[in-house]
């Protein structure tokens, strides 16, 4: 499979027809002074002939004219085609192997963005309703893989590749940038700096929480971390305050202006934590209430939960943080105040 880029603009006043040609899954271009099936057999039947038509017509060989040869005999079925359009693209596949002259093609189907009818002379010339040749004379049959994808999903090899102003381009070479870029526009991830960022370093920063930091280091990471979303004040319970049976926080952190307190219990594990952490925090609150609204977290250096604590969480209201979604938040706030 190949990837290519092509403009559906086409030649003189093509551009409404070939838009709406394109809605309804046909990719064209222009050429419309060999717009027939004598052309055509032409074209497939090698470069030699090819070049002979353009002599007897015109009298020269434009260098543009391969433009015509890629889309007739180098673009094969099941390959993608990035369409760039203002300010967004698609992209779609090749449907088979047949090319479309103004001589074969549906006439029914040659309308502009207006609904108004295009018509065909005898010469297979395009005409519009104001008696303006239209430029168009090659198409074929694509279907959608995505449709208007906004470019800040393209990465900039892809993005710079849409610049350029010849009619299409073979641009296999960034294959894996047009199959990312479909990946994001579905899953809807555009790519941005902070997402680049926390995607790209979010595994390496909790390896190195996982090696570097002892449980108690955690502890006071966590306090830090706190402190860095505005907490007034955090406190560290003793151990004796907090006896196995009356339940478990590590740090709670105050919001006196919001009267909110987050409680947190904090685990440095690796794999999964189990529902324990969950009945330690919720313990806790019973035991240790206040006047400010209470919110329950459990940090973890984890990769998940078990699913008995997921259960319990949602039952209890406790919210789960992994070990990566944790590294996630150190990074929105900031890496500065944190050693």
């Amino acid at each position: 499979m190949n990837y290519w880029l092509h403009r559906i603009t086409g030649g003189d006043y093509a551009l409404p027809v070939s838009s709406e040609l394109y809605t309804k899954e046909y990719l064209s271009i222009g050429w419309c002074d060999f717009s027939n099936e004598y052309f055509l057999k032409a074209i497939k039947s090698g470069e030699t002939a090819f070049n002979q038509m353009y002599m007897v017509e015109w009298g020269y060989l434009p260098r543009n004219r391969y433009n015509l040869w890629r889309f007739v005999n180098s673009m094969k079925p099941g390959d993608y085609v990035v369409v760039p359009q203002s300010r967004v693209f698609s992209v779609c596949q090749i449907e088979d192997d047949v090319i479309y002259t103004n001589e074969s093609f549906d006439e029914q189907l040659l309308v502009d963005w207006n609904g108004d009818r295009v018509t065909r002379d005898d010469q297979f010339r395009l005409w519009n309703k104001d008696g303006k040749q239209v430029d168009l004379g090659f198409y074929r049959r694509i279907r959608f893989v995505a449709r208007d994808i906004p470019r800040d999903y393209a990465n900039q090899d892809l993005y710079s590749r849409m610049k350029i102003r010849q009619t299409n381009a073979h641009i296999s070479d960034l294959g894996k940038s047009v199959e990312e870029a479909i990946d994001r526009f579905i899953n809807k991830r555009p790519i941005q700096l902070r997402a680049s960022i926390l995607e790209s370093t979010g595994d390496t920063v909790l390896n190195l929480i996982r090696k570097l930091y002892n449980h108690d280091r955690f502890e006071d990471l966590v306090e830090k971390y706190l402190y860095s979303i505005g907490a007034d004040r955090v406190g560290k319970p003793s151990k004796n305050e907090s006896p196995t049976d009356d339940g478990d926080a590590d740090r709670v952190g105050y919001f006196d202006k919001l009267g909110v307190a987050i409680m947190v219990q904090a685990k440095k594990h690796t794999d999964k934590t189990d529902s324990w952490a969950v009945e330690q925090i919720k313990a806790y609150r019973q035991n240790h209430s206040n006047d400010d609204a209470t919110i329950l977290w459990v940090i973890s250096t984890c990769d998940d939960y078990s699913e008995e604590a997921k259960r319990l969480a949602q039952e209890y209201h406790v919210v789960l943080i992994n070990g990566r979604e944790f590294v996630e938040m150190l990074l929105d706030t900031g890496l500065k105040d944190l050693d």
